[in-house]
């Protein structure tokens, strides 16, 4: 069984020079699947790859990742056809630029094709199968969700009620789309990876700006609310009900005391709350209760995050941080902890 040649570039004396730092750039040639699948694994991607001829044929890869937080960076080619599965893993998103051949997505009951030059977003759990042509070459860049969705919090300055969803084919006949694609293929791995070694902050910034473009530029279901941030412009009932849920959250509140509030049927205000915010009463309470919990952490550090969470009438921890973690993007324990590592305030003395 050939062995791949692999090998990591301009990482390995940075790698030997400063134990804080890890090599982040894997470049491979094998003509073993399994072989792929096992660097790939070592890069923080899986998958599982199965020829579609007698053979894959050659397989070359270079995989750049741990240089920027929640983004891995991808080239990969082959020779034969292959079937590419994805297996669970921490990567909510990948965005994908066909550079040769063509490569056909299954999204559920629906094929996603792209052919040379174009591109595809996709949610990488919703992915059954990646079917790649003889003589391929695709750019990709996985990108973790949690990493979009705390973008999207900071920027709406409202809980991610709704898992973020996007449209998979992307128009590059849009100019701004078609830019953002010459912008990804503009960043080559091999430079990247001796730019980024040595400018940590850089790094963080990279991720940062990619986070902001994928939701600035390309079409899924949030966009509305990021158009219009904080400000809701919504008729009077919706207003009222909405300012009686913030200043009545940390108690239960009843549908018929909804209703007083607003004036409305409550099928008038559920049609209004889905229509001018995007979302139900119930999720929008929610929402509500979960930012009251952050608010609270971030203002109260010794206080325990599970006495904050019973305060807003979180009763089961567990399900309350997996609800926390998808609203904004990190756990609130992570929170807390991210929060104490952070340089305290000197005392001042007159």
């Amino acid at each position: 069984m050939p062995r791949a040649e692999a090998e990591s570039g301009e990482m390995t004396r940075h790698h030997h020079c400063s134990t804080a730092r890890r090599q982040t750039l894997h470049h491979f040639v094998t003509h073993d699947p399994h072989e792929a699948v096992e660097h790939l694994a070592a890069c923080g991607v899986s998958i599982t790859i199965s020829p579609l001829n007698d053979s894959s044929g050659r397989i070359e890869v270079s995989a750049l990742n741990q240089a920027s937080d929640g983004i891995v960076f991808t080239r990969t080619s082959f020779e034969n056809p292959v079937e590419i599965q994805p297996r669970l893993s921490p990567w909510g998103y990948q965005l994908l630029v066909a550079l040769k051949g063509s490569t056909s997505i299954e999204l559920g009951d629906r094929v996603i094709r792209c052919e040379r030059q174009q591109a595809a977003i996709f949610d990488v759990s919703e992915t059954k199968a990646l079917r790649r042509s003889a003589h391929s070459e695709n750019y990709s860049i996985l990108i973790d969700r949690n990493l979009l969705t705390n973008r999207l919090f900071e920027l709406t300055g409202a809980p991610v009620m709704r898992k973020l969803s996007f449209e998979p084919e992307l128009d590059l006949e849009q100019t701004s789309v078609d830019a953002l694609r010459r912008f990804l293929l503009g960043l080559d791995i091999s430079m990247l990876v001796r730019l980024l070694q040595d400018a940590p902050h850089g790094a963080r910034r990279l991720s940062a700006l990619l986070a902001d473009l994928i939701l600035e530029v390309l079409p899924h279901n949030h966009a509305k609310a990021l158009e219009r941030g904080s400000h809701v412009i919504a008729p009077k009932h919706v207003k009222r009900t909405i300012e009686f849920v913030r200043e009545n959250a940390r108690r239960p509140i009843t549908p018929e005391e909804l209703a007083a509030v607003a004036g409305v049927s409550l099928r008038a205000l559920q049609y209004g709350f889905q229509k001018f915010l995007g979302m139900s009463i119930s999720e929008y309470e929610r929402s509500v209760r979960l930012e009251g919990v952050r608010r609270e952490i971030e203002g109260n550090s010794g206080e325990r995050v599970g006495e904050i969470a019973r305060r807003w009438r979180f009763s089961n921890f567990t399900r309350f941080n997996t609800q926390f973690e998808a609203a904004f993007g990190l756990s609130a324990v992570a929170l807390r902890t991210q929060l104490s590592q952070l340089p305290q305030p000197r005392a001042s003395a007159n």
